[in-house]
């Protein structure tokens, strides 16, 4: 089985295929939570992929690649200093987010990921 950290290090990587949907269906369980502070709180995978339809249809965020910065874990715990890019189909950026998260697994499956950022900045994302 892999680490805590092979393991988020993977589903961040998966992340950038299909806006994340491919990375959710993996790691994620029925009851997975994923926080975004401030912004959206999601249970299991149905209610994170309609979040990422979501930011796809009204922001056009099509993919995101995650630029990992630092990571750590503590036990099944890990944190982790990202810089999140996020592009439109085309490739173009539609903005970049500093995030500092959390990911709590059990075994290899991800069953909390709470990221907390600057979320003055992402709501600009949709202006650019």
């Amino acid at each position: 089985m892999p680490t805590a950290i092979e393991t988020v290090s993977a589903f961040c990587t998966e992340f950038a295929k299909d806006g994340g949907r491919p990375a959710v269906r993996r790691w994620f369980t029925a009851q997975t939570r994923w926080v975004n502070e401030g912004l959206s709180v999601t249970t299991g995978i149905d209610e994170a992929i309609a979040m990422i339809d979501g930011l796809e249809s009204s922001i056009g965020i099509a993919t995101v690649h995650i630029d990992m910065l630092a990571i750590a874990a503590d036990g099944s715990r890990v944190l982790t200093e990202r810089l999140d890019r996020f592009e439109r189909d085309d490739g173009t950026e539609i903005g970049r987010s500093m995030i500092m998260g959390i990911f709590e697994l059990d075994g290899d499956r991800i069953i909390e990921w709470r990221d907390y950022f600057d979320t003055g900045a992402v709501a600009n994302f949709g202006s650019a």
